[in-house]
Parts: structure tokens; sequence; C-alpha cells
């Protein structure tokens, strides 16, 4: 059998389908069949109606436009999509020229095209070296197949990983949450009711392991008076209200704990922060507000300070 009579075969297989499992499929097909047999146009002159973009695809537009210039009437949408459905011999989503040509042949309708005449059959000289060649096409058709099997089985191991990934993830910040719900509050005050101080309340925050814990906690920080020893002063990146745009000074919070700490000031005193020296002391009234996790180290807000 030819490779034209293979597709024939499947088409008229395809459409015997598509009538059986669809009586309104099958009465869409009788209706555009006669309404091609009975156009007195060849298979070729349709085609090219049809496809009015010459892209060899046929879209549901084309067809539709095709049908309402030589009807006069706009088809309804599932009309235009049951035909197409009958037209897609392969089931991939699209409809080709060829798909049209396989399709008129089944029904009967001229091509249109002037087919070359086979020539008479010849005695085949080189049969064992085409039965190689086949062969060696077969093989090579199959170790295709095999690599592509073997790529779409990558692509979902990979699909799956991406996916547990993202569930042990999601299941990794729940814990943590739960973690931070369970985990009792820090202490937060001294026995006879005041406030810890900043230098133990840093020790507190140094010894969480959640980023949400620590949060909660510095939630909680007291504005208190402190003493801190000038080391650096930077420009603030990161701030919040009257401390935005303002200067951070860096230094060592003043008491026997070697603990490094940075100040954010106000905007308003960035002038007068400039001339701060390295070594001399500054006292605010201040509250923990932040953690640098890249510095393992508190920050305080400043709501009032002295240059000593």
């Amino acid at each position: 059998m030819s490779v034209k009579q293979t597709l024939q075969a499947r088409m008229e297989q395809h459409i015997n389908e598509m009538v059986t499992t669809n009586p309104m499929i099958g009465q869409l097909n009788t209706q555009f069949t006669s309404w091609l047999l009975g156009s007195g146009l060849t298979g070729a002159e349709i085609i090219k109606m049809i496809d009015s973009n010459m892209d060899a695809v046929i879209q549901p537009i084309e067809l539709s436009d095709a049908l309402e210039k030589t009807t006069g009437t706009q088809p309804p949408g599932w009309v235009i999509n049951g035909l197409m459905s009958v037209l897609d011999m392969d089931k991939d989503g699209n409809v080709t020229v060829a798909d049209l040509h396989t399709y008129f042949e089944a029904i009967g309708l001229p091509s249109g095209i002037e087919e070359p005449q086979e020539p008479e059959p010849e005695e085949d000289e080189f049969e064992d070296l085409d039965q190689e060649l086949e062969d060696e096409a077969r093989k090579q058709a199959e170790e295709l197949i095999k690599q592509q099997e073997a790529e779409k089985q990558r692509l979902l191991e990979e699909q799956e990983a991406k996916e547990a990934a993202e569930r042990e993830a999601a299941e990794q910040a729940k814990r943590e949450e739960e973690a931070a719900k369970t985990k009792p509050e820090p202490i937060l005050l001294e026995e006879d009711g005041t406030p810890i101080d900043h230098a133990r309340f840093i020790e507190l925050l140094e010894g969480m392991k959640l980023s949400s814990e620590r949060r909660n906690a510095i939630a909680q920080s007291p504005t208190q008076s402190c003493k801190i020893q000038i080391k650096s002063i930077e420009k603030t990146l990161i701030g919040k209200g009257s401390l935005k745009n303002g200067m951070t000074v860096i230094g060592k919070l003043g008491g026997e704990h070697d603990i490094e700490v940075e100040l954010r000031l106000p905007s308003e005193a960035t002038e007068r922060v400039m001339s701060f020296q390295p070594n001399h002391m500054i006292e605010a009234e201040a509250q923990i507000c932040d953690w640098n996790v890249g510095r393992k180290r508190a920050v305080l807000g400043a709501t009032s300070f002295d240059y000593l």
C-alpha cells in the first residue's frame, strides 16, 4: 500500500470513529461533504480559498470565512469546531493543507493537481541495499524516540524535584510558624518588674534561631537610655520615619559586655552627626528596632541623643 493510500485509509478510519462516537459530527461531515462535492470546485481551488494566508495551516477563522463567502451565512462556532475535529486526522490540534488533501481524497473530491504517471516497476537490482538502508533508518528513528522519551523523563523528574522542593519549603515555613507559636515568650523583665537592659535583650536575640521569633521579641523592646562608644559613622541605608535618610553610628554598647551595635539617628541631625569623632561617647534614648542578620548585631533607633 502506498503512502497516499495509507493516509487515505487512516482518514477514513478517523472519520468513521468520529461519526460513531458523535452522531452530530456525522451530520456535519455529511453536509460538509455534500457542499464540497456540489461546489464544482477542485480540491486545489478549495484549499486556495480556505488557506487565505497560504501558511499551509488551516485556522478555524479561515474555514469559517470560506464557508460564509460561499453560503452567505456565517456558521456557528460549534459547527466550525466540529468540522475542524473531523479534519484533524492526527488529533494534534492542528489542521494542515496535507490533512485537507487527504480528506478530499477520502471523500472522492478531485484534487485538481495533475499527478505524474507512476513509472512501471522495474526489477530492483539493489533490493538488499534498500532493505539495509530501511533497517538503518528504522534504527535511527527508534534511537531518536528513545532520546525523546529520555528527555521527557528528565524534564518530568526535574518538575517533580522542583515541586518537592516547593512543598518542603512550604512545610518548613509552616513548621517555623508553628514553632514560633508554641515557643514560650522570652522573659523581657527583671525580677523587680523593670525591663531588661539593651545588653541582656541583645543576648536573648543572639540565642534565637527563628527570624519570626526574633521579630516578635524586637516588637516588645522598650525605649531605654544607653551609651555607645563611636567606632564609625555610615549613611543609613534602611530606615523608617524620622530615621530615613539619616546617619548610623557603629559602636560599642557601654557596660561590661563587648557588644557592637548600630544606632540610627534622625535625618535632621545629619549635619551635626558628621562632626562626631571616633572613640567619643554618645548617650541616647533608643529602642531596638531591627536585627542586622549579615553582621549579627542589633539595630537601635534613637528618639533623642547627646554627644559627649
